[in-house]
Parts: structure tokens; C-alpha cells; sequence
């Protein structure tokens, strides 16, 4: 039986500090932070943002991807009792940006370098609210973002009116400040420690509210799962602002022992195949998406990942032809995990290693989750297997504080996810859909839409196609993208229409044209096809 761990984030780092080793490594930093070092750094920040004007309970909005003082301002933010955000910093337009801002009721936001420019979230800023210019640091005050007072810059170079630098916020803490504030042992696990969006796959983005408690046991289910050891070197690829991910790597040095490796701040690194090979790397934290075009690198470079035992793919439907190039190319791979992220519960609480059902599956709910299929949840009438909605307990059946901005007392007892899901006949969990995404016959049948997707992108005229109805009553309807924009679309209707009554499929009765399908994280958005749609923003043939 699992035993939680009953303490928080500031506590766990605190009882590490005398390990003489180094917890993480962002190599293209060249920075190695030990144990104590962490420890150090945590307090010193921690007083500098309360020195800044900050109070406890304040939400904070860190922007950024995998950089020591990231990962640092997320520890300061708990050991302050502050409430964190992690966020990915490359917003689309300024009204992103504003929309998280006021959604959230953030206090403060610490801008890290998006990948389109440096300056981008400053930009964003003063384009939604361009009193900052003349602001005071600490009192940025603007009606269009009404509760921001502090904006803080990570990079030193970037000095603009209004604004802190981290070195600024360093440079406010000394010693008298750390000594006043509150002792690390009068914190509470159950406090919320972080305010977390989610994806936005298939609605608009949710805020949910996570505990000490939570991210901590989140972590050690799922390091026990993965069957992680203390002498094992974890390699992440994949970006720390999904909170899943900042979860397991983040707090794994603390809640293991385990060194964990940050090649570079982007999702694919650049310095991937050096920093494995260089730190001896065991596990490599990726996804199935990301994987493929490291493998097609890996032998155009002809690298050999020698020291990898164990691929963790997170959050991704994995293709049959990436477990066949992991089995060929990483020769020392013997263990090769799908996870299921859910951004209520801050982990991957399902998740399977057996090669015979990772591409159709979804896995079994590891130690300390609880899953239930709520069969009532999905209309459907007749099906050759029953299915129904995906539920999830909290670890260790903790409280839900559910979703903000105004956080519900944590009497729910089961996250309904959206998925909609089957289990197989060896007790696995197999993803259908998400639930707003399915659709029914007129006899409450439900149509299996992902396999009209599919035989529709065996046409040679087209390069993706999602199948979709707006309500009940619609049409069913393909979405598809064209190859060449030269091509009649009236022609390409009529092939995929006779490719469906080939197959003997449910044929589409309208068809639309994009350049490119919407997404989010790789993901497809359907929630905005239909939206384009019902607007009159996507015309039907």
C-alpha cells in the first residue's frame, strides 16, 4: 500500500537541503542546482516577492517553459504562500493574454522569453493596457487588467518603466526579511498551492485550483508507477507549464532522490541527444508527436541513445509505427509507458506499459487514483461495447477545490474528465472521444466518426479531415484540408462521399474547406469547428 506524503512543497525541498548532489540540470544553461542551492534560492526569492508589495494568497502568472528560474519562482511563489500559475508564454494576440490575466484575478505576472520574441508578453501588455509606461513598479494600475500590480521580467536586459527585473526582486531579500517570514513548519498541506488552467482541447480553458498535497502525491504515484528509481536520470522533453509535467519533474528530486535533466527550454531541444548521452540518462519524458521527430533525427544523424532504458510518452494516442522505431532505434529500450494526463488531478493517473495494448489503450488507474465510468453520462442507446464518461478521484481521495475563479467547498467526490471511454476485455481503459464530441443517429446510435476520419484521409487530394454536428439535428459534416487550393472542392466532395460508401460508412451530407485545422498542444479543436460554423465563419458544400 502507497503511503502519502503529508507536507508541502516548501517542506519536502526543506528536508533535502543538506543532500550534498544535484537535484536538476538545465544544461543549455550550464546551470546545476544542488539541493541546498534550491533551498537557498527559494527563501531568497520568496522574501524578495513579498518585499515587492506582494502578500500572501496572491496569485502569481509565471510565463516560460523549462529555465532554472522558472522552476525556482514556482518553489518561491509556495515557500512565499503565494498561488502559482504556469502558463505558456507564446499567447497568440494580447487579448489571450488579458483574457488569462482577469480570468485568473493574477496579482503579479513573471515574463519569460516566448519563442516568437523576447519582448512578446511586455508587448502584450502595454498593448492592453498602455498606462504601464508610466507606472510605478509595484502598482501597475489599469482597468483593462484590474487586479495586476507587479510585472516582472525574467530576462536582465529587458529594463522598461513599470517593470521588475528578477534581479530586482533577488536583490529586495536579506537575511532580516527571510527571518520574518512565517516558518516553513506552520504550512498546511491542504493549502492551494496552485491555480492551473486547463488544456482547452475541447472547450475554453478551465481554472483549477491544486493543493501541496496534491502535486506532491500526484508525483509520488506516479514515479512509484513508472517504476522510477533514486539512481535513475530523467530526461524531460516536454515543457514544465503543463502542470502534469512540472509535477512529475519538478518534485521528483524531492520526492525521490532522482536527478532530473532540462536540455534546453524549448519542447524539442536542441541539445537533447548531447545532454542524454552526456548525463547517462535512463528515462526520457516526451510525447508520441515529439518522439517521431527526434527518431527521424536520430538516424539522419546517426546518434545512439546508448544509456535510455524507458520512454514515458505523456498524453498522446501512440501511433503503431513509433513503438516499431523505438524497438528499432533505441536498442536498450525495454520499458515504453503511455500515460493519460488530467490537469485536475496535477498527474497521470492511467497509464500502461504493455506493448499489446498501448496503441489501442489508455492503461488502468495506478496506486492512489480511483477511476469510475458513469455510463449514464453518455445517450447512447445501442453500442457493441458499453461505454461511458471517464471519472477520477483526487489522490489519495483528497479534496477537489473544483474550478475558479470561485473554488467550490472540495465536496466533490469524482472530476468528471469529458472523455468517454470502454474497457477492454483485459480491464483496460480505451479512449473513444471527448463527450462533446460524439455523434449520435437519429436512433441515439453512436457513430464511429474516428473511422470516417480516417478512410476519408486515405484521399490523395486532402491532408487531415475531422468529422463533426453541430447539434442533434445537423448534418453530418467533414471538415477537411486540401492539398492544393487549386483543386475543385466539389471534386473533392465527390471522392471522399464515394470513399465512405465504399467502405459502407455514414456519409457526409456537407463538406467544409480550412487551410488548417484549429489546435492546442498538437491537439485538434473541434469545440471551434463547430463554432466556425454556427457564426457563419466556415461555408458548407
Amino acid at each position: 500500500m502507497l503511503e502519502p506524503i503529508k507536507c508541502t512543497i516548501p517542506q519536502i525541498v526543506q528536508k533535502c537541503a543538506n543532500i550534498n548532489e544535484i537535484a536538476t540540470v538545465f544544461d543549455s544553461e550550464n546551470e546545476k542546482l544542488t539541493f541546498s542551492k534550491i533551498f537557498n534560492e527559494m527563501n531568497v526569492l520568496a522574501a524578495g516577492l513579498l518585499a515587492s508589495g506582494l502578500q500572501m494568497n496572491d496569485k502569481v502568472l509565471i510565463c516560460g517553459s523549462n529555465c532554472a528560474q522558472l522552476f525556482l519562482s514556482a518553489l518561491a511563489c509556495a515557500r512565499a504562500r503565494l498561488i502559482f500559475s504556469l502558463l505558456n508564454p507564446n499567447f497568440s494576440d494580447a487579448k489571450q493574454l488579458q483574457h488569462a490575466l482577469n480570468m485568473g484575478e493574477f496579482r503579479a505576472i513573471i515574463c519569460f522569453s516566448a519563442n516568437k520574441e523576447n519582448e512578446l508578453l511586455y508587448n502584450y501588455l502595454c498593448e492592453t493596457a498602455p498606462e504601464i509606461r508610466s507606472s510605478a513598479k509595484g502598482h501597475v494600475s489599469s482597468k483593462a487588467i484590474p487586479k495586476l500590480t507587479h510585472i516582472i521580467m525574467a530576462e536582465e536586459e529587458h529594463k522598461h518603466a513599470g517593470t521588475f527585473t528578477l534581479s530586482e526582486i533577488y536583490g529586495r531579500s536579506n537575511r532580516e526579511k527571510m527571518e520574518k517570514m512565517h516558518p516553513i513548519s506552520d504550512d498546511n498541506p491542504d493549502q492551494l498551492a496552485v491555480v492551473q488552467f486547463t488544456t482547452g482541447v475541447t472547450g475554453q480553458p478551465k481554472f483549477v485550483g491544486l493543493t501541496h498535497y496534491q502535486l506532491l502525491n500526484g508525483c509520488l504515484s506516479s514515479v512509484k508507477a513508472l517504476n522510477i528509481k533514486k539512481d535513475d536520470i530523467v530526461c524531460c522533453a516536454l515543457p514544465m507549464f503543463k502542470i502534469p509535467i512540472f509535477t512529475l519533474v519538478g518534485l521528483l528530486p524531492f520526492v525521490l532522490g532522482t536527478q532530473v535533466i532540462f536540455p534546453s527550454p524549448s519542447p524539442l531541444p536542441r541539445f537533447l541527444f548531447n545532454s542524454i548521452n552526456s548525463y547517462k540518462c535512463t528515462h526520457l519524458l516526451t510525447n508520441a508527436i515529439a518522439l517521431r521527430i527526434i527518431l527521424k533525427i536520430l538516424s539522419a544523424k546517426n546518434v545512439e541513445l546508448l544509456s535510455l532504458n524507458s520512454i514515458i510518452l505523456a498524453g498522446e494516442r501512440v501511433p503503431s509505427e513509433v513503438i516499431n522505431n523505438i524497438t528499432s532505434q533505441l536498442k536498450n529500450v525495454t520499458n515504453i509507458v503511455s500515460t493519460y494526463l488530467l490537469t485536475e488531478v496535477a498527474s497521470m493517473p492511467i497509464m500502461t506499459n504493455n506493448r499489446a495494448d498501448i496503441i489501442n489503450c489508455i492503461g488502468k488507474a495506478i496506486s492512489g487514483f480511483q477511476i469510475n465510468i458513469a455510463k449514464d453520462a453518455v445517450p447512447v442507446s445501442s453500442y457493441k461495447n458499453s461505454i461511458g464518461e471517464l471519472q477520477i478521484r483526487p489522490v489519495f481521495n483528497s479534496r477537489f477545490f473544483g474550478y475558479g475563479p470561485k473554488f467550490s467547498d472540495g465536496n466533490v467526490e469524482w472530476i468528471n474528465t469529458g472523455d468517454v471511454v470502454k474497457l477492454n476485455e483485459s480491464g483496460n481503459i480505451c479512449l473513444i472521444g471527448n463527450k462533446d464530441d460524439l455523434i449520435f443517429s437519429s436512433n441515439g446510435t453512436l457513430v464511429e466518426y474516428w473511422i470516417i476520419e480516417r478512410t476519408l484521409c486515405l484521399c490523395d487530394l486532402i491532408k487531415g479531415a475531422q468529422v463533426i454536428k453541430c447539434s442533434k439535428n445537423s448534418p453530418l459534416t467533414a471538415i477537411v484540408v486540401p492539398k492544393a487550393n487549386s483543386v475543385d472542392k466539389f471534386q473533392i466532395k465527390s471522392q471522399l462521399q464515394s470513399l465512405c460508401k465504399n467502405n459502407k460508412l455514414e456519409v457526409p451530407e456537407k463538406f467544409g474547406f480550412v487551410n488548417e485545422l484549429p489546435r492546442i498542444s498538437t491537439k485538434i479543436q473541434k469545440y471551434r469547428l463547430r463554432e466556425m460554423i454556427q457564426t457563419g465563419n466556415l461555408e458548407l458544400i
